[in-house]
Protein backbone atom coordinates (compact mmCIF):
# COMPACT_ATOMS: atom_id res chain seq x y z
CA UNK A 1 0.00 0.00 0.00
CA UNK A 2 1.54 3.20 -1.12
CA UNK A 3 0.39 6.14 1.19
CA UNK A 4 -0.06 9.13 -0.72
CA UNK A 5 0.67 12.46 1.48
CA UNK A 6 -1.46 15.61 0.14
CA UNK A 7 0.34 18.31 -1.37
CA UNK A 8 -0.42 20.92 1.05
CA UNK A 9 0.38 23.57 -1.37
CA UNK A 10 -3.07 23.14 -3.08
CA UNK A 11 -4.83 23.83 0.41
CA UNK A 12 -2.33 26.98 1.01
CA UNK A 13 -3.15 28.34 -2.25
CA UNK A 14 -7.08 27.92 -1.21
CA UNK A 15 -6.80 29.36 1.55
CA UNK A 16 -4.56 32.17 0.23
CA UNK A 17 -6.83 32.48 -2.70
CA UNK A 18 -10.15 32.76 0.00
CA UNK A 19 -7.86 35.29 1.96
CA UNK A 20 -7.36 37.10 -1.16
CA UNK A 21 -11.31 36.96 -1.94
CA UNK A 22 -12.00 38.56 1.44
CA UNK A 23 -9.64 41.37 0.90
CA UNK A 24 -10.87 41.99 -2.38
CA UNK A 25 -14.00 41.80 -0.94
CA UNK A 26 -13.47 44.46 1.76
CA UNK A 27 -11.36 46.63 -0.44
CA UNK A 28 -12.70 46.71 -4.27
CA UNK A 29 -16.09 44.94 -4.78
CA UNK A 30 -18.08 46.54 -1.31
CA UNK A 31 -16.79 50.32 -1.74
CA UNK A 32 -17.44 49.69 -5.55
CA UNK A 33 -20.98 48.48 -5.09
CA UNK A 34 -21.59 50.95 -2.87
CA UNK A 35 -20.87 53.82 -5.29
CA UNK A 36 -22.76 51.48 -7.62
CA UNK A 37 -25.84 51.65 -5.54
CA UNK A 38 -25.18 55.24 -4.09
CA UNK A 39 -25.10 56.36 -8.10
CA UNK A 40 -28.62 54.35 -8.72
CA UNK A 41 -30.21 56.10 -5.72
CA UNK A 42 -28.97 59.36 -6.94
CA UNK A 43 -29.99 58.74 -10.72
CA UNK A 44 -33.47 57.98 -9.48
CA UNK A 45 -33.89 60.50 -7.20
CA UNK A 46 -32.68 62.63 -10.16
CA UNK A 47 -35.40 61.16 -12.19
CA UNK A 48 -38.46 62.02 -9.68
CA UNK A 49 -36.92 65.10 -9.29
CA UNK A 50 -37.39 65.97 -13.34
CA UNK A 51 -40.29 64.21 -12.97
CA UNK A 52 -41.75 66.52 -10.68
CA UNK A 53 -40.51 69.33 -12.02
CA UNK A 54 -41.43 68.39 -15.80
CA UNK A 55 -45.30 68.35 -14.10
CA UNK A 56 -44.14 71.70 -12.04
CA UNK A 57 -43.34 73.13 -15.68
CA UNK A 58 -46.53 71.83 -17.29
CA UNK A 59 -48.74 72.96 -14.26
CA UNK A 60 -46.61 76.97 -15.05
CA UNK A 61 -46.67 76.38 -18.76
CA UNK A 62 -50.43 75.72 -18.64
CA UNK A 63 -51.57 78.79 -15.98
CA UNK A 64 -49.29 81.07 -18.56
CA UNK A 65 -51.27 79.64 -21.18
CA UNK A 66 -54.45 80.87 -19.19
CA UNK A 67 -52.72 83.90 -18.44
CA UNK A 68 -52.15 84.57 -21.68
CA UNK A 69 -55.56 84.02 -22.49
CA UNK A 70 -56.60 85.76 -19.98
CA UNK A 71 -54.72 88.99 -21.24
CA UNK A 72 -55.76 88.44 -25.03
CA UNK A 73 -59.69 88.69 -23.86
CA UNK A 74 -58.82 91.42 -21.81
CA UNK A 75 -56.49 92.81 -24.07
CA UNK A 76 -59.76 92.69 -27.03
CA UNK A 77 -61.73 93.85 -24.67
CA UNK A 78 -59.45 97.17 -24.12
CA UNK A 79 -59.09 97.64 -27.47
CA UNK A 80 -63.17 96.88 -28.22
CA UNK A 81 -63.66 99.62 -26.14
CA UNK A 82 -60.88 101.75 -26.92
CA UNK A 83 -62.22 101.88 -30.86
CA UNK A 84 -66.03 102.24 -29.80
CA UNK A 85 -64.30 105.39 -27.60
CA UNK A 86 -62.64 106.64 -30.32
CA UNK A 87 -65.23 106.16 -33.05
CA UNK A 88 -68.04 107.93 -30.46
CA UNK A 89 -65.24 110.74 -30.06
CA UNK A 90 -64.94 111.43 -33.92
CA UNK A 91 -68.90 111.20 -34.38
CA UNK A 92 -69.10 113.66 -31.80
CA UNK A 93 -66.12 115.67 -33.32
CA UNK A 94 -68.01 115.14 -36.97
CA UNK A 95 -71.63 116.24 -35.52
CA UNK A 96 -69.86 119.42 -33.63
CA UNK A 97 -67.90 120.45 -37.04
CA UNK A 98 -71.05 119.72 -39.05
CA UNK A 99 -73.14 122.05 -36.69
CA UNK A 100 -70.54 124.60 -36.52
CA UNK A 101 -70.63 124.24 -40.58
CA UNK A 102 -74.35 124.59 -40.62
CA UNK A 103 -74.48 127.30 -38.27
CA UNK A 104 -71.33 129.39 -40.40
CA UNK A 105 -73.37 128.61 -43.36
CA UNK A 106 -76.31 130.29 -41.52
CA UNK A 107 -74.30 132.93 -40.62
CA UNK A 108 -72.99 133.77 -43.83
CA UNK A 109 -76.59 133.13 -45.61
CA UNK A 110 -77.88 136.31 -43.40
CA UNK A 111 -75.11 138.24 -43.70
CA UNK A 112 -75.75 138.05 -48.10
CA UNK A 113 -79.37 138.55 -47.05
CA UNK A 114 -78.08 141.53 -44.92
CA UNK A 115 -76.16 142.66 -47.49
CA UNK A 116 -78.77 142.28 -50.28
CA UNK A 117 -81.43 144.10 -47.92
CA UNK A 118 -79.06 146.60 -47.50
CA UNK A 119 -77.71 146.54 -51.34
CA UNK A 120 -81.68 146.85 -52.20
CA UNK A 121 -82.25 149.85 -50.29
CA UNK A 122 -79.32 151.70 -51.89
CA UNK A 123 -80.71 150.48 -55.51
CA UNK A 124 -84.12 151.88 -54.64
CA UNK A 125 -81.92 155.02 -53.18
CA UNK A 126 -80.40 155.30 -56.49
CA UNK A 127 -82.92 154.83 -58.12
CA UNK A 128 -85.17 157.34 -56.43
CA UNK A 129 -82.12 159.90 -57.29
CA UNK A 130 -82.00 158.70 -60.99
CA UNK A 131 -85.85 159.15 -60.92
CA UNK A 132 -85.45 162.65 -59.62
CA UNK A 133 -82.38 163.70 -62.10
CA UNK A 134 -84.63 162.22 -64.90
CA UNK A 135 -87.62 164.33 -63.75
CA UNK A 136 -85.75 166.94 -63.06
CA UNK A 137 -83.97 166.85 -66.65
CA UNK A 138 -87.32 166.24 -68.30
CA UNK A 139 -89.51 168.86 -66.78
CA UNK A 140 -87.43 171.68 -66.90
CA UNK A 141 -87.68 171.10 -70.46
CA UNK A 142 -91.44 170.82 -70.40
CA UNK A 143 -91.28 174.16 -68.49
CA UNK A 144 -88.90 175.73 -71.10
CA UNK A 145 -91.65 174.55 -73.84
Amino acid sequence: MVHVIPDITFFVEMVLFLIFMVVMKKVYFDPYLEGMQEREETVEKLLKEAEENNKKAQEILEEVNRILEQVKAETKKVLDESRKETNEIVASILKKAQEDAEREIEDARKEVERVIEIEKKTMDILIRKLAEEIVEKILPKEKAA
